[in-house]
């Protein structure tokens, strides 16, 4: 069974705090996201022509690449319950010179959508914050058109993640956080079948589960995780005094030690990507 999630006003005043580091490291995870966002659009059948809704859009990924294969014909709506996170997609967009995405403020269990606006529905790490994530789902199926697809993202277990598992674990420790990593709610639907199970009660058709595990090889020393502790920790770490965020710098940096070999880190990441198809009328 999958974990608590955080109310939606928990959820909203968080990830306002976090928006300026996302906007800030947003070209940067943009790039290091591919790997994960061409897996997630080829799952969800993006193709040329269609109108796609990104849900949980943050800095603006996988929106913009969405745009991009979409094509002048097709258009994607990126959504997000912080409009700072909006603001950055739109300066993103215009700057890429995409004038086939727009931006809208929404919530995930309460879809400012007419039925059946939308070819695709996609949604990268997101659901997995929502305080009703079958409610979600129904909204994402009722704005689909019949025959559409909902894609979505999640994260696998947290312990098959190195970078989660070394910030978590060496973040935490520093600031004194005694809470159980088990209840970070972005490894909620880890378990296998767990998001599937809720695709099936929403009502979704030919629901299934896609397993994908990755083996980056970073340069050992050259602080790979920076933008991940930002987005992740920013909010919390601001506070440090020079000396103190040169002291958590350096415990990071001895906790990958241990994933060394030679002058490479060898880490692991494991996704999971659940598909469901709206019925044919």
């Amino acid at each position: 069974m999958a974990s608590p999630s955080p109310d939606r006003e928990e959820q909203a005043n968080d990830w306002q705090q976090r928006a300026p580091a996302w906007t800030r490291w947003a070209g940067t995870m943009e790039r290091m996201a591919d790997r994960f966002n061409q897996p997630l659009l080829d799952a969800a059948g993006i193709a040329d022509g269609q109108t796609v809704l990104d849900l949980a859009s943050g800095a603006g990924e996988p929106a913009l690449s969405i745009a991009r294969r979409v094509g002048p014909s097709g258009h994607v709506t990126a959504t997000d319950l912080v409009p700072e996170m909006l603001d950055g997609i739109e300066r993103r967009a215009q700057a890429a010179n995409l004038s086939n995405l727009s931006v809208r403020e929404s919530d995930m269990q309460a879809l400012p959508f007419e039925d059946e606006s939308f070819d695709r529905v996609v949604c990268r790490f997101g659901i997995m914050f929502s305080p009703d994530e079958g409610k979600a789902l129904s909204e994402a199926l009722r704005v689909l058109k019949p025959g559409g697809r909902a894609a979505y993202m999640v994260w696998g277990p947290l312990e098959d993640t190195t970078v989660f598992v070394v910030l978590q674990s060496t973040v935490r420790r520093f600031l004194g956080d005694q809470s159980p990593p088990a209840a970070l709610p972005q490894f909620r639907f880890g378990p296998a079948g767990s998001l599937a199970s809720v695709f099936e009660a929403a009502g979704f058709t030919d629901v299934a589960e896609q397993e994908l595990r990755f083996h980056p090889r970073p340069e050992a020393g050259s602080g790979f995780w920076r933008p991940q502790l930002d987005m992740s920790f920013g909010h919390r770490i601001r506070h440090l005094s020079s000396e103190e965020r040169q002291a958590l710098d350096a415990t990071i940096d001895n906790a990958f030690e241990m994933y060394r070999e030679d002058d490479v880190y060898r880490l692991t990441a494991h996704i999971r990507i659940v598909t469901g198809d709206k019925a044919k009328e």
